[in-house]
């Protein structure tokens, strides 16, 4: 399934369908889409087994929060917005990022402060979602460009 698919199915509510990408489709503008869609994808996990105790990570707000500091962070304030800055689509990506790590941030700080409740409450909804988002933005920006 190409990623134009994929993203015509989640539009249409079909939850069903996996992430896959066609030969030549992973490389977008000079970003590797896999791999940006796995490491936002693997952050639940982290914060899950950090919530948990389970992780071995430290994880610092100062690192988790700013938005430019990953991959595709560098990317859209650097070469993505440059190249698609003027379009909806790469501006609804931004804002979503930038909601992304701050939550992802406020899960943590909660966490350190001892809101664990919050900070479980947080990640199964509010940081869930805005994961998704991600994914759903980047193929947006991804079909628009092509």
């Amino acid at each position: 399934m190409s990623l134009i698919d994929w993203l015509n199915k989640k539009l249409s509510g079909d939850n069903s369908a996996q992430l896959s990408f066609k030969e030549g489709e992973e490389e977008f503008a000079g970003l590797n889409l896999k791999e940006v869609l796995n490491a936002h994808l693997a952050w639940n996990e982290r914060l899950k087994n950090y919530l948990n105790n389970t992780s071995d990570e430290d994880l610092d707000v100062h690192q988790i929060a700013p938005d430019n500091l990953c991959v595709l962070g560098k990317w859209i304030y650097g070469p993505g917005s440059a190249q698609f800055g003027k379009l909806a689509e790469f501006n609804e990506l931004k804002q979503t990022h930038k909601k992304f790590h701050l939550t992802a941030g406020e899960i943590v700080l909660k966490h350190n402060e001892g809101q664990q409740h919050e900070a479980a409450t947080m990640l199964k909804g509010p940081f869930r979602s805005l994961s998704g988002h991600i994914q759903l933005n980047l193929v947006r920006l991804y079909a628009s460009a092509n």
